[in-house]
């Protein structure tokens, strides 16, 4: 009975080794993607070096949320999305790996928008927000964001809700940092309330009172407003001065292995090459209305308005990504009586 019994035990450790040591599949690099292009570059990505990319395609605000619910333990190798701010602060929690590669051939402006401690790298930029308007509905469009605290703007301009659009909280910080910063910021937010602002979830949402002319303007990031004019004529992208850059930003997961590493590597030098920018800007819908930051980049796509003369302005994500969630939360009490 006893050799019986050792018999069964010995097959049992046996068949638990054999699975222990069986080869497990390669599923390759995980992406978590804010930005419509992440698929398609990743499957050309795949297609060319034949390293294989899962991507994971969330919106902004719920790819932030999984990663800081994972913490330490992420599911993802690398993430992509508008918002150096959100990146700075997944960094102070330590949830990223530093020292990334930047871009080669970076302009003066790309240059503007690295890391300190390589914990993220950018890779194009749009607006944080810009003004998109029926100027058949307004007596004058507004050049400034104290413009909109005019009586004629009373009731007529909207935005998404900083707490569920996860890039809206960088325009929202824009216009705190033009007011006087945080929190002497709140009053110019208080009087916009007061002029009758409506908030609402997302750009879906914003675009669509803005064209049922339950709003005559709104505020939203500069790809969503110059992919929205494009297909609504009559529709007019107005740039504020200031205008707050954004930059698209990729981060590396903390602990990866060396192979992992040298994969996330090569993906993303290839994400920049000039290239792989047209397919960004082709496939991107919304996402690909960005302007690109390397010097042999090709041009902006043709809808987007002429920044040349705009007065744009660099956040310090270090200082406004330390914010964001007693900002947000501010926000909803205040704002949506969250």
């Amino acid at each position: 009975m006893r050799k019986l019994i050792a018999g069964a035990f010995a097959v049992i450790i046996a068949a638990i080794a054999a699975v222990l040591l069986w080869p497990s599949a390669d599923h390759g690099l995980v992406l978590y993607s804010g930005l419509d292009y992440g698929p398609a570059v990743a499957d050309a990505f795949t297609q060319e070096t034949g390293i294989k990319i899962r991507v994971v395609r969330l919106a902004t605000g719920s790819l932030l949320a999984r990663m800081v619910a994972q913490g330490n333990h992420p599911d993802w190798a690398l993430a992509w999305f508008d918002g150096a701010t959100a990146a700075a602060a997944l960094d102070a929690d330590h949830l990223l790996a530093t020292g990334l590669p930047a871009p080669a051939g970076l302009t003066a402006v790309g240059q503007s928008m690295l890391s300190a401690d390589g914990a993220y790298i950018p890779t194009g930029f749009t607006l944080a927000g810009v003004f998109i308007s029926d100027p058949a509905r307004l007596p004058a469009l507004p050049a400034t964001w104290n413009d909109l605290l005019a009586p004629a703007y009373k009731g007529q301009v909207g935005m998404n809700d900083p707490s569920i659009s996860g890039p809206s909280y960088p325009m929202l910080a824009g216009m705190l940092d033009n007011a006087g910063g945080w929190p002497q910021g709140q009053g110019f937010v208080r009087a916009l309330k007061a002029n009758g602002l409506h908030i609402f979830d997302k750009n879906d949402a914003t675009l669509s009172a803005l064209q049922s002319q339950a709003i005559s303007l709104a505020i939203v990031q500069s790809s969503a407003a110059a992919f929205y004019a494009a297909h609504h004529p009559g529709l007019r992208v107005t740039i504020p001065s200031p205008a707050y850059v954004l930059p698209n930003v990729m981060v590396e997961a903390a602990g990866l292995s060396a192979k992992r590493q040298a994969e996330a590597a090569r993906f993303m030098a290839f994400v920049m090459r000039p290239d792989i920018q047209r397919l960004r800007q082709a496939q991107g819908e919304t996402d690909g209305d960005y302007w690109p930051i390397t010097i042999n980049a090709p041009a902006p796509p043709p809808g987007l308005p002429d920044i040349s003369h705009a007065k744009t302005v660099t956040l310090e994500p270090t200082v406004w990504g330390h914010l964001e969630s007693d900002i947000n939360a501010w926000f909803a009490k205040v704002m949506t009586g969250a």
